[in-house]
């Protein structure tokens, strides 16, 4: 090995050698693979075998030094430095540790530095620990274009020039939960590669603009131990879920409780991004794949945008398989282990792919299984980075990003006039059979409580066909209006729609103007706090037309072909994650005014006198309804609503509509 590796290229011996040390036995490397496997032409690639099977374990550094002693180049002597003192916290702890927050912003700085013409290191804004959140930019085409990588420093030729049109413009999110930390650490090698080796990549990054947050819950990463994930294997220290207010912030996206997500809610609608990557961890079940994944639900996005995200989706997932990486949906299941089916996991507006799509950006969340070793699941999400990326620049698919975008999103028809999905139910009657790795599954009785426990015997792999449920109906639309009125009193839901980069138009003048209503004629609220608020579901509405009484500085929403999706869906009461749902509105719930019963009695029966109409229908609820017959209170505030008398803004949602 020292003699195919070359003198120059010891460091590379000892990152071989510190991977072998990770994986054990079964180690080997393979030959330079064909052009259009593995991350480029003569790369090479490491092959570990564990309890779990064959599993391709790649790193970009070491297919980089394979192309690098072919062509028999090496690193200039300062580029050499350069890259040892910007070694991994993982890779100096040999794949037991993960960044804190201050050596990934350290470590990030340096790169920055070490490379200004290529990437710069930004805060988006401040988490709610008060400690800034980075997000590093790479200018892709920047260094796809040129002639020499960094400025000559690498001393290696590269290839043609490439003329990057068009862009593809990809986010990464990282540490949304802390103890979650794989794409911290992949990240950070991904990115180092890219800029050391940049003309390996070239035909990648000439067509990319790639953002990479470095760790989103700056707060959550700052709180570290090695205990908070009971069924985690490594790393020895990670951080904690919750953020500084104790909030999940991949729950924030709508509701924006937090700082951390008003400061990236505002990058993603500001930069409009065609592909997002959220790294996770899962919790669940156990089954032999180190990496799952899942994408955002074709159901919920823009008519046409589908077209390309299928055709990504095929192409990525050949490419993790044809790299010796198997895959499977995120393992949701349908009973109690995967033998029982599994179905496609639906990311409302809360999580992070969900209010993605909302802003017609295709998300993808990365996890990767908790019980295998944290450096399998990290390299794991390093070759899903990779392969992603190249997927996205590929031939036939970069174009179609923009150009479905542009055709389907921004001059597509306004949907005014349309009906919109807003809630969807799995479709339990339609299934696909898929093969999948799983283990045996069985009961023994807890030495805790005695009763049954679910154990699985990992001696007993198994690979079958099972049922994969992915198809969502829709279970609830509404008609799209030309544009929505939100009142002033309403301020912190103005804020959140223009931090979502949505025009409101104040109005400028008191008017009066009849207008589409709803009142909340039904409700359910969870008994538990969930996420710092008590949600509201089972949303029921009773539409019609009222004259209202408009004020200056209310404002107009007008819909869009670009904002419909989001803006249905969170002014929208019924929705799953509208601000009603969060509890923005929860005042117009609250009967201010009522009565004495013995007043309103003398009342009620001359009001009935005066009002025939009303009279007769009330006799005839009584002669229908048992219930209602017997219930004296019930009939006086029947009376009560049906009056001048009953305040007409109770249940009133204080959201309005121009059709």
């Amino acid at each position: 090995m020292v003699t195919a590796m070359g003198n120059r290229g010891w460091l590379f011996l000892v990152c071989l050698c510190f991977l072998g040390d990770l994986f054990g036995q079964g180690k080997k490397l393979k030959q330079p693979q064909e052009p259009g496997k593995g991350l480029v032409t003569g790369g090479y690639e490491f092959i570990a075998k564990d309890e779990f099977g064959t599993l391709g374990l790649s790193g970009a550094m070491m297919r980089a030094e394979g192309a690098r002693k072919a062509q028999g180049k090496a690193l200039s002597p300062q580029m050499q430095k350069s890259f040892d003192s910007l070694l991994t916290p993982f890779e100096k702890s040999k794949g037991l540790g993960t960044a804190n927050y201050f050596e990934c912003v350290a470590w990030y700085k340096q790169l920055a530095a070490t490379f200004p013409a290529y990437c710069f290191l930004q805060s988006i804004g401040l988490g709610d620990a008060g400690k800034d959140i980075y997000v590093l930019k790479l200018n892709g085409p920047a260094m796809g274009s040129m002639d020499r990588f960094g400025n000559g420093d690498l001393g290696i030729e590269a290839g043609p020039k490439v003329e990057a049109t068009p862009i593809v413009k990809v986010l990464i999110n990282n540490n949304i939960h802390p103890g979650e930390p794989e794409g911290t650490d992949a990240s950070m090698i991904l990115l180092r590669d890219m800029l050391f080796f940049g003309q390996y990549w070239q035909q990648v990054l000439a067509y990319l603009q790639l953002h990479v947050i470095c760790q989103y819950n700056v707060d959550g990463t700052l709180t570290r131990s090695g205990t908070s994930r009971a069924n985690q294997n490594g790393p020895v220290e990670y951080g904690f879920r919750g953020n500084a207010q104790n909030l999940d912030l991949n729950r924030d996206f709508i509701k924006l409780d937090s700082r951390n997500a008003k400061s990236l809610v505002g990058l993603m609608a500001m930069e409009q991004y065609d592909l997002f990557i959220d790294n996770h961890t899962s919790n669940g079940a156990d089954y032999q794949y180190v990496l799952t994944y899942f994408h955002t639900r074709p159901e919920k996005l823009q008519p046409g945008l589908t077209d390309v995200l299928l055709p990504f989706e095929k192409s990525l997932k050949e490419r993790l398989q044809s790299n010796q990486w198997p895959t499977a949906p995120y393992v949701e299941t349908m009973k109690t282990v995967p033998d029982s089916g599994l179905f496609a996991f639906w990311e409302g507006g809360r999580y992070a792919t969900g209010f993605a799509a909302l802003h017609h950006t295709l998300g993808y969340t990365v996890e990767t299984h908790m019980l295998k070793p944290f450096s399998q699941r990290m390299l794991g999400t390093l070759a899903f980075m990779e392969q992603f990326l190249i997927a996205a620049t590929a031939p036939s698919l970069r174009n179609e990003f923009s150009t479905v975008r542009r055709k389907n999103v921004d001059f597509a028809p306004k949907p005014i006039g349309k009906w919109m999905p807003i809630q969807f139910q799995l479709d339990q009657t339609k299934f696909t059979e898929i093969d999948f790795l799983g283990f045996e599954s069985g009961y023994r009785p807890s030495e805790i409580s005695g009763a049954d426990r679910l154990v699985y015997d990992r001696t007993k792999p198994w690979s079958k066909k099972v049922k994969y449920y992915d198809q969502y109906r829709c279970a609830d639309s509404v008609l799209v209006p030309s544009a929505y009125i939100v009142p002033f009193a309403y301020s912190d839901v103005i804020q959140k729609l223009k931090l979502n980069k949505v025009v409101c138009k104040p109005i400028p003048f008191d008017t009066v103007a009849m207008l589409r209503v709803s009142y909340i004629a039904e409700f359910k609220t969870v008994n538990h706090p969930y996420e710092k608020h008590y949600m509201h579901h089972g949303v029921k509405t009773r539409d019609t037309v009222l004259a209202v009484q408009l004020r200056a500085g209310d404002v107009v929403v007008p819909i869009t072909s670009v904002n419909a999706k989001f803006v249905v869906s969170v002014l929208e009461p019924r929705a799953a994650d509208s601000y009603f749902a969060w509890n923005a509105f929860d005042g117009v719930l609250m009967q201010k005014e009522g009565y004495s019963d013995y007043v309103f009695e003398d009342l009620a029966a001359d009001w009935l006198k005066d009002h025939p109409e009303k009279r007769a229908e009330f006799l005839r609820k009584k002669a229908n309804d048992s219930e209602f017959a017997k219930d004296a209170w019930g009939q006086l505030n029947w009376v009560y609503k049906q009056s001048a008398h009953y305040e007409k803004t109770h249940n009133l949602y204080p959201v309005y509509r121009l059709d």
